[in-house]
C-alpha cells in the first residue's frame, strides 16, 4: 500500500524508531492538525488520517507475522478477539475504524510492544479526531466499501423464513473451521424461494463482507444451457473489476485468475441456479476468508464440506399468511370467500412460486371451484410464470433412464412407495431402479419422508402424472398398470404366508415376478403391509378396471388376514367386494365361494351379523356346488359363530361340532385350532367353563407351535376369560396379560384391548382400584382407536363406577 504524506512521514518511522514524544509534536504541528493551536483551528483530511491508521496497522501487521515466522490468519485472529472476521478485514482496508478496546486487544494478540500499541492508538484517535471534526463541518465522509455487483432485488414477501435466514447467517459468519472456504448450500424443489432467501441473506450480511459480494446466476435448471464454469469466471472477473484486457481467453486461464483475484478477499460469493457439483466446484475459492453460497435443485452431493441446508415448502399457516398480504389490494366484491382461499392455499401446497402464481391469476379472474378443479397443474400460469414449464427444466437435465423413470412413476396413484414398486414401475432390477431413486432425490425431484419410502411433492406428482399422459402410449399405460397390479399381489401374498404360514390356499398361487421384498419375518410382513395399505387397494381397482379377475380376488385374498389382524374393516370390504364382483364375473366358483366367506367375516368384524349370515350360507351353497367338502365345512364353522353372536347358543353349537369333527378328521390343524377356541368360546357363554378350558389349551399349542401370534393372543383372552368365570384370578389375570403382551408385539389393537379390559376386571375383583382404573383406560383408548362406541360406553360406565381412591 502506498503512504500518504502523514504516513511517509510518521507511519514508516515508528517501525524503525519509535518516539512518542516526538511524534505527538509533529501530529500538533502538522498541516492536517486536529488540536487548538492558540486561537486557530485549521482544516483536517479524514482520508488521509485513516489512510494514516490503515498503513500502520498492515505494517504491524507485516512486522508481527515477521517475527512469529508465519501468516497471521484473519480468521483466527477474529476468534480471538471476538469479533467477526469481516470487521479484521474492514480494519485493515479502512472501511470501519476499529473501537479503542478492541484495536488495543488486536495489538496483544500481535504481540507488539506497549510503544507500538500506544503510537497506533494514537493514530486510531488522530483518525477518530478528524472523522469528528469533518462531521461537525459538514463534509464528505471517508469513502466506504462497496459491492463489487449489485444482487437481485430483494423481494418483500418472504414469510415463514426466519429460521432459515438465521440458519443461513449463523453458518457464513461462523468462526469455525476457518482454516476452510466456508461454502452453504440452499437445496430444493424448483420454486420453493431459494433465491429470494439466498438475495435476503446477501443483504443482511453486507457489513460482514468488506470486499463486497459477486453474484451471478448459473442458468442450471433454466429453458437455455447452463453457464460453463469459463464463462461464469470471465463475469465474475469483469464483476471484479478486473480491466478487460486482462481476462484470459481460454476458460482454463480464467478460472485461475479468479482464484488469484479472491486470494486474501473477504467477499461473498452468491451463485445461484447450480446444476450439480461438477458445475460449480471449480468456481469456489480454493483459499482466503470468503464465504460462499450455493442455490440448487440439487442437494450437490459432491460438495463434501459444504454445509446443506434444505429449504422446504411453507407450513400451512405460512402460505395462508402469503395468500393473504398477495391479494389484499383486491376490492372486497372481488376478494375470495374465506372457503376459497383455505382451498387456493391447499391446492398451492406450500410452494411459494405456485401461490404467486395462484394470487395472480386471482386478480384477473376466479379461481376454480373444488367441483370445477380437477386437481391438475395447468392452473398454475399467469402469463409469465408456468410451473409445468419450471418444473420441465428439472425432467430436461437428467439422464433419460431417470427422465423415463420419473415420468412412468407419474402413472403411480398411491401416496407413496418403496423401491421395488420402482423396479416394477420401470420395468428393471432393483441396482437400476435405486441409482434413478437415488438421483431423483438429488434433484428434489423426489423425497424420502422416512427409510425405504418415496414420495412426491403433490404438486410435482401432479406434473408427473400430466407428464405421463402427455408423453407415453396408451400400451405404456396398459404394461405399468398391470406390473402394478402383479407387484402388490405378489407383495401381498408374501407377506400373506409371513403372517399365516399354515393358511388353507387351495388356488391361491399366484404366478408373478419377484417383488425384490427382503421379508422375513412376521414383523417386517406386517410393517411392509402397513406401509402399502392404500397401494393394495389401489392394486384391487386397477386389477378390476383392467379385467384381471383372477388377481383382483387373490389380491383380497391376500390382505384378509392383515385387515383380520389390524380390525382395518374398511379395507377388508373394499377389496373383497371388489374380488366378489370379479369372481363372478368370470364364473370363478372357487373365487366366489372363498371371497363369500371372507366377506361374511368382514361383516361379521364390523357388527353386520345378518348381512355376514346370508353370505356364509351362499358360500357353503357354492362350495357345495363345485364339490369342496373342505371348503364347505369351513363355510359351515364361520355360519355357527354367526349364529352364537345373534345368540343362537344351540344351534351354534351343533353347527361348530358338526364342523369340527370334520376338520379333525380332514382337516390341518390351525383350522382345527381355531374352531377349538370358537367352539370353546359358546361353552363358555353356555355357562360349561370346564369344558372350554381344555378345547382351548390345545388350541393354544398349535398357535403357539405354528407362531400364529394373533390366533394366541385370542386364545388367551379366551382361556381368560374361563378362568374368570371359574374365580381363578391369577390364572385369569396371566392370560389376560399374554394376550395383552402378544397383542401389540403383532399388531392387533382389538385383541390387546380385549387383553386390558380383562385385566381391569381381574383388578377390580381383587378391589385393586388403581390397576382397575389403569387398565380400563388402555381399554377405552384403544377401543376408541376401534371406534366401537358401545364398548367405549360400557368402559366408561365401569370408570365412573369405581371407588375415588384420590387422598
Amino acid at each position: 500500500m502506498l503512504l500518504s504524506t502523514t504516513a511517509s512521514r510518521v507511519g514508516v518511522q515508528f517501525l524503525d524508531i519509535w518516539n512518542p514524544l516526538e511524534y505527538t509534536a509533529r501530529c500538533r504541528h502538522s498541516s492536517a492538525e486536529v488540536t487548538m493551536v492558540g486561537t486557530s483551528r485549521r482544516a483536517v483530511d479524514p482520508d488521509a488520517a485513516l489512510e494514516d491508521f490503515v498503513s500502520a496497522l498492515n505494517q504491524a501487521m507485516l512486522r508481527a507475522e515477521k517475527q512469529l515466522g508465519a501468516t497471521v490468519k484473519r480468521t483466527n485472529l477474529a476468534k480471538r478477539v471476538n469479533i467477526s472476521v469481516g470487521s479484521v478485514y474492514a480494519y485493515l482496508k479502512g472501511t470501519t475504524l476499529p473501537s479503542a478496546s478492541v484495536l488495543e486487544s488486536i495489538l496483544c494478540e500481535l504481540q507488539l510492544d506497549g510503544a507500538a500499541i500506544g503510537q497506533l492508538q494514537t493514530l486510531r484517535d488522530y483518525a477518530e479526531i478528524a472523522r469528528r471534526t469533518c462531521r461537525e463541518r459538514g463534509a464528505k465522509q471517508p469513502s466506504r466499501g462497496t459491492y463489487a455487483a449489485e444482487l437481485p432485488r430483494d423481494i418483500r414477501q418472504l414469510h415463514g423464513r426466519k429460521a432459515e435466514l438465521a440458519q443461513i447467517l449463523a453458518v457464513l459468519t461462523s468462526s469455525a473451521q476457518a482454516e476452510f472456504v466456508t461454502v452453504c448450500v440452499l437445496c430444493g424443489v424448483g420454486g420453493v424461494g431459494k433465491t429470494a432467501l439466498a438475495v435476503r441473506a446477501a443483504r443482511s450480511l453486507e457489513k460482514e463482507f468488506p470486499d463486497g459480494c459477486l453474484f451471478l446466476d448459473l442458468h442450471g435448471y433454466a429453458d437455455t444451457p447452463a453457464m460453463s464454469a469459463g464463462e461464469a469466471a470471465g463475469k465474475l472477473l469483469r464483476q471484479l473489476k478486473a480491466p478487460p484486457e486482462s481476462v484470459p481467453v481460454h476458460q482454463e486461464d480464467r478460472l485461475v485468475a479468479l482464484h488469484e483475484l479472491l486470494t486474501d478477499k473477504c467477499l461473498l460469493l452468491v451463485l445461484d441456479n447450480v446444476l450439480d457439483a461438477a458445475h460449480v466446484r471449480a468456481l469456489l475459492p480454493t483459499d482466503g476468508d470468503s464465504r460462499v453460497l450455493l442455490t440448487s435443485r440439487s442437494n450437490l452431493n459432491g460438495l463434501d464440506d459444504a454445509r446443506r441446508l434444505p429449504i422446504t415448502p411453507l407450513s400451512v399457516n405460512d402460505s395462508a399468511e402469503l395468500v393473504r398480504e398477495l391479494l389484499a389490494d383486491l376490492p372486497d366484491d372481488r376478494r375470495p370467500s374465506e372457503e376459497q382461499l383455505v382451498a387456493m392455499t391447499r391446492r398451492c401446497h406450500g410452494l411459494p412460486v405456485a401461490i404467486k402464481i395462484a394470487a395472480a391469476v386471482v386478480h384477473t379472474e376466479t379461481w376454480p371451484s373444488v367441483a370445477d378443479d380437477d386437481g391438475g397443474i395447468e392452473v398454475f400460469h399467469d402469463g409469465d410464470r408456468d410451473l409445468p414449464a419450471l418444473f420441465e427444466y428439472s425432467v430436461a437435465r437428467l439422464a433419460p433412464e431417470h427422465a423415463r423413470a420419473f415420468t412412468l412413476l407419474g402413472l403411480h396413484a398411491g401416496r407413496d412407495f418403496d423401491l421395488a414398486a420402482v423396479a416394477a414401475i420401470a420395468d428393471v432390477d432393483s441396482g437400476v431402479a435405486r441409482r434413478s431413486v437415488r438421483h431423483l432425490i438429488e434433484v428434489n425431484l423426489l423425497a424420502s419422508p422416512r427409510a425405504g419410502r418415496y414420495e412426491f411433492h403433490d404438486l410435482i406428482k401432479s406434473f408427473a402424472h400430466q407428464r405421463a399422459q402427455t408423453t407415453l402410449t396408451r400400451d405404456d399405460h396398459a404394461q405399468v398398470r398391470a406390473r402394478l397390479v402383479d407387484h402388490y399381489l405378489s407383495t401381498a401374498d408374501a407377506a400373506d404366508r409371513l403372517l399365516t404360514p399354515t393358511r388353507h390356499r387351495a388356488a391361491m398361487a399366484p404366478s408373478v415376478r419377484d417383488t425384490a421384498h427382503q421379508m422375513r419375518e412376521y414383523r417386517s410382513a406386517m410393517a411392509q403391509l402397513t406401509a402399502d395399505r392404500d397401494n393394495l387397494l389401489t392394486a384391487a381397482i386397477t386389477a378390476y378396471a383392467l379385467g384381471r379377475d383372477e388377481q383382483c380376488w387373490q389380491l383380497a385374498f391376500a390382505v384378509r388376514e392383515f385387515a383380520f389382524i389390524t380390525h382395518d374393516i374398511d379395507l377388508w370390504l373394499r377389496t373383497h367386494e371388489l374380488a366378489l364382483a370379479a369372481a363372478e364375473r368370470s364364473a370363478d366358483g372357487y373365487a366366489e365361494a372363498v371371497t363369500y366367506n371372507n366377506l361374511g367375516l368382514a361383516e361379521l368384524s364390523g357388527g353386520h351379523v345378518t348381512a355376514a349370515a346370508a353370505l356364509y350360507r351362499r358360500a357353503r351353497a357354492r362350495f357345495q356346488q363345485i364339490g369342496d367338502t373342505y371348503g364347505e365345512h369351513i363355510a359351515l364353522a364361520h355360519e355357527a359363530w354367526a349364529d352364537f353372536v345373534a345368540g343362537e347358543s344351540a344351534q351354534a353349537l351343533r353347527k361348530s361340532a358338526t364342523a369340527l369333527a370334520y376338520l379333525t378328521a380332514h382337516g390341518n390343524p390351525r383350522n382345527v385350532a381355531i374352531l377349538l377356541r370358537d367352539t370353546a368360546t359358546i361353552e363358555i357363554a353356555a355357562g360349561r367353563y370346564a369344558e372350554a378350558v381344555p378345547m382351548v389349551q390345545e388350541a393354544l399349542e398349535v398357535f403357539h407351535a405354528q407362531q400364529l401370534h394373533v390366533d394366541e393372543a385370542m386364545a388367551y383372552n379366551v382361556l381368560g376369560s374361563a378362568y374368570r368365570q371359574l374365580d381363578a384370578l391369577q390364572q385369569a389375570g396371566e392370560m389376560f396379560s399374554h394376550a395383552a403382551e402378544l397383542a401389540t408385539r403383532s399388531g392387533s389393537t382389538l385383541e390387546q384391548t380385549r387383553g386390558y379390559d380383562g385385566l381391569g376386571e381381574i383388578a377390580a375383583a381383587q378391589a385393586n382400584w388403581p390397576a382397575a382404573r389403569m387398565h380400563w383406560n388402555q381399554a377405552l383408548s384403544g377401543y376408541t382407536m376401534l371406534r366401537d362406541r358401545r364398548r367405549q360406553d360400557e368402559i366408561r360406565t365401569r370408570l365412573q363406577a369405581l371407588p375415588d381412591t384420590d387422598g
